[in-house]
């Protein structure tokens, strides 16, 4: 579908607006392309995981749908869950709906734990969030004079009720999406912040043992030079001079050689340090504490800080990219900002103290 296209409803609320993407190509293809009935690559023209992130950032809440014959997640529904749709749980609702096609209680089962398996692939949780089992009213189910659900389907009529009523309220949910995106930015660039001065710091290090060790031989060599000049200068039989010349073209030689290696050994630090094992070690230096307890907010925002630090390194020298990481000081503000502000501002947002305000 390579063009949108606006419906008006007038049962719906005038501040009320519904996007509906596009189905998602489940074929089992790599992932840079999805492959047709024919194995020809298909293409829709347009960056689908973009705009699908475009229009799910401005969203209040977003409903994802899976049909009882496509439980699982491969291909584009893959790529849209790893790259649209990652770090909006806040607002995330996954809908297994139509489930009242299944025939056999197995089969119900089958697509059930299918999709919470794929599922697992992509949400770094111990948890799965809620999956919303629910089926539309059709027939009779679906008139006035039918208020009552037919037997057997009570459940899912009550959760596609909740999910339902989840929609209505997204509206009322929108400060809050606010500051948990505020909330989330902040703790993506504050891992961000930390894991650049681990790196820099380890950087600092090595780079000044270089330089000491330069600094040490260069003193050293002139310091033995200045001396047998001197002696030299006092009239002895002892050849001073040619041996304190000697003395000074090997000390420029060796520091002058030693500079040379360090600098390549940095470099070769450098592109160590660019690598995914090494990016990984920093972050369980940095976030020691969050992994032993488990943590599964930190680990999701390192799924999300991880590949675009690593390719900053990649692209950039230490130097150039670590030139003005955050002071320890302003670290501590923007956790400060994370662990008092945007609790206070949610307590302002919330219906108890709206309401006491108007």
């Amino acid at each position: 579908m390579h063009h949108t296209a606006l419906k008006i409803r007038s049962d719906i609320d005038s501040d009320f607006i519904m996007v509906d993407s596009p189905g998602m190509i489940d074929a089992p293809a790599n992932y840079s392309g999805m492959l047709g009935g024919d194995g020809r690559e298909m293409d829709r023209g347009y960056d689908f995981t973009g705009v699908v992130r475009w229009f799910a950032d401005r969203a209040d809440i977003v409903c994802l749908f899976f049909d009882p014959d496509k439980p699982g997640t491969t291909g584009e529904t893959l790529s849209t869950l790893l790259h649209s749709l990652s770090g909006m749980d806040h607002k995330l609702l996954i809908v297994l709906n139509k489930a009242d096609q299944f025939r056999k209680i197995h089969d119900f089962a089958r697509a059930y734990g299918s999709l919470c398996w794929n599922l697992s692939k992509v949400i770094p949780r111990k948890d799965l969030p809620r999956i919303y089992t629910m089926c539309l009213p059709v027939g009779e189910a679906a008139t006035e004079s039918s208020p009552e659900p037919p037997a057997g389907l009570q459940d899912l009529y009550t959760a596609r009720d909740e999910v339902v009523a989840e929609v209505r309220r997204a509206p009322e949910r929108r400060m809050d999406n606010v500051l948990t995106h505020l909330h989330d930015s902040i703790a993506q660039l504050h891992m961000h912040i930390s894991i650049l001065q681990d790196i820099r710091a380890r950087w600092s290090k090595l780079y000044w043992q270089n330089k000491w060790q330069e600094l040490g031989i260069a003193f050293t060599g002139t310091g033995l030079t200045a001396a047998l000049s001197a002696l030299g200068g006092t009239g002895s039989a002892l050849p001073m001079m040619e041996l304190a010349g000697g003395i000074l073209g090997t000390t420029i030689l060796v520091t002058g050689g030693l500079t040379y290696y360090h600098n390549l050994q940095l470099s070769e630090w450098e592109r160590q340090a660019g690598t995914a094992e090494e990016l990984s070690a920093s972050f369980q230096r940095t976030h020691a504490r969050q992994i032993s307890e488990g943590d599964e907010y930190t680990a999701a925002v390192w799924q999300r800080v991880r590949d675009p630090l690593l390719m900053a390194l990649q692209q950039n020298s230490i130097s150039e990219l670590t030139s003005s990481v955050t002071k320890n000081d302003e670290l501590e503000r923007l956790q400060g900002i994370v662990d008092n502000e945007i609790p206070a501002l949610r307590r302002l947002i919330s219906p108890t103290h709206y309401g006491k305000d108007r």
